[in-house]
């Protein structure tokens, strides 16, 4: 836990019953020491689980939510998974726990709603904008960015918030946790979504997970589905989407892999500073939601599961583990060559990066195939 996290204070009982705009931190105690996450969608999905008793991988929320399958719709810029929503949607479609969400409304949506999802009594989480995490700099000080915590409390009186960060990531890279209070106010200003479970979660068997998997493995080989739909421009906030312009197409999974990549040589044309930008972005979008979580979170899946997926999934282990290595190679050289201005570079990186593609085309294939087994 990083410097100036503090514990989180549980409320009595008594207080509870007396003080109608608050609401006791449930469970803090036991998610004070949680390990930090590799992704604050799924990090925050298991520690809501896991209040409930089940206990379930990030790896596993990743494949419920068919988030293996990002997307691309031709702005360089935009480049990962579903919306946090329809990633949700997805987990549900796939026999996953049941979340409801909710777009927060500016002039409509307040803080009573959120006192009244907190009082159903399950997990509840918040997709916000980073400037809006004031309890630590790495936020205030970087671009926005979409990020996702856990509402564990609430004091209306003091204007405060408690909540679980576990997937805080410092300037050098390393991921940490924030389990403590929050202005409230300053929620208030970033809030994109809220979301909550709608019933008791229940635990899947591995056939089940597996069958899921292997579903949303097929619709990363198969394209399904590139789709006709709104969506944003690059310089829109997330909470803009209702502006979008209708009508663009979007890749998903290989072909928006292929897609994306093959856009690379639209930066040779641009100016100095925008290369720089598009890199940068192009680098953040492949670090986090996409190609490195995807072959991580495939290892960590197999590993987690190598007793049903059979003796073969060793390989399949292998196969993820070299290919993060190559990809965050590359991804650093995307990095590079945006710093540097190097422009000549992106044909390179641009067949370099086709490959790997292939390459990661051939790790699900044999992944579905033991999955699709499994799942019999």
């Amino acid at each position: 836990m990083h410097k100036g996290a503090e514990k989180t204070r549980l409320m009595q009982e008594s207080d509870m019953e007396t003080r109608h705009d608050s609401v006791v931190d449930y469970g803090a105690e036991e998610v004070a020491n949680a390990l930090p996450g590799k992704h604050c969608v799924y990090s925050s999905l298991r520690t809501s689980l896991r209040r409930y008793g089940v206990n379930m991988a990030e790896s596993e929320l990743f494949m419920l939510c068919g988030s293996m399958c990002a997307e691309y719709g031709g702005d360089l810029k935009r480049f990962g998974p579903e919306k946090y929503p329809e990633q949700l949607q997805e987990m549900a479609a796939s026999g996953g726990p049941v979340i409801r969400v909710e777009p927060w409304v500016a002039g409509v949506s307040d803080e009573t709603n959120l006192l009244q999802v907190l009082t159903s009594g399950y997990g509840t989480m918040l997709h916000t904008s980073s400037t809006a995490l004031t309890y630590h700099d790495v936020y205030v000080k970087n671009y926005p960015r979409g990020h996702v915590i856990e509402l564990c409390g609430l004091d209306l009186q003091e204007r405060t918030a408690q909540v679980n960060d576990s997937f805080l990531l410092d300037s050098s890279g390393h991921a940490m946790t924030y389990v403590g209070s929050a202005r409230l106010d300053d929620l208030m200003q970033g809030i994109i979504e809220y979301a909550w479970l709608v019933e008791q979660p229940a635990p899947l068997s591995p056939s089940e997970m597996h069958a899921a998997c292997a579903h949303h493995i097929r619709q990363y080989l198969t394209g399904h589905e590139a789709i006709w739909r709104g969506v944003p421009t690059s310089n829109e906030s997330e909470s803009q989407t209702g502006k979008a312009v209708t009508g663009k197409q979007v890749k998903r999974g290989d072909e928006g892999y292929r897609a994306f990549v093959g856009d690379f040589h639209l930066l040779a044309d641009m100016e100095d500073q925008d290369f720089r930008t598009y890199c940068h972005e192009i680098y953040y979008n492949l670090r986090l939601g996409s190609a490195l979580h995807l072959t991580d979170y495939t290892a960590d899946y197999c590993l987690l599961h190598q007793a049903t997926l059979g003796p073969q999934t060793q390989h399949v282990i292998e196969l993820a583990q070299a290919l993060y290595a190559d990809w965050h190679k590359l991804n650093l050289h995307i990095y590079k060559t945006g710093l540097q201005l190097r422009k000549h570079r992106m044909p390179e990186i641009t067949e370099r990066a086709l490959h790997l593609i292939e390459r990661q085309r051939h790790m699900l294939e044999e992944l579905m195939i033991l999955a699709e087994k499994a799942a019999e």
